[in-house]
């Protein structure tokens, strides 16, 4: 019995410890990215194909043009999950609230070596920490199990 507790404790940090620092690593290198000034072409609340739960289903659609070394882009990526090839779910009520915080003129950040690609928001580092910090106690639970 407590092979099987510290083989799921061994995944579960795995998988934790993966998410925790490809996104803690993503997050110092956007911060890293330019900020330049975007236009808001489009801003929309829109339901996922696919989401997790009924709660959480609503996801932001929004498009942007912005101007880098002269040279006029446009980007959608709203997060860094999105940035990450993933998505963002939220309850309809907080959707409304994120895309009213989302101006006509807003700051994003722009890739310098890759200057088409871009998000909007850099934020998230206390829930990616927290989540290295969970990796850590489940390998601890699941190595006490065997000693």
């Amino acid at each position: 019995m407590n092979y099987v507790i510290f083989a799921i404790a061994t995944i579960i940090s795995i998988v934790a410890f993966w998410f925790s620092v490809k996104f803690i690593s993503l997050y110092f290198k956007v911060k890293k990215w330019n900020r330049v000034q975007a236009n808001v072409t489009l801003k929309e609340l829109f339901i996922h194909p696919k989401y997790s739960s009924s709660r959480s289903p609503c996801g932001i659609k929004v498009n942007y043009t912005y101007q880098f070394n002269n040279i006029n882009y446009t980007g959608n990526m709203v997060y860094l999950s999105d940035l990450a090839g993933g998505q963002t779910n939220h309850m309809k009520s907080t959707a409304e609230n994120k895309l009213s915080q989302i101006e006509n003129t807003i700051p994003i950040y722009v890739n310098p070596t890759d200057p088409s690609q871009s998000v909007m928001f850099c934020e998230g580092i206390g829930l990616y920490s927290f989540v290295f910090c969970m990796a850590i106690v489940a390998l601890l639970i699941g190595i006490s199990n065997i000693l």
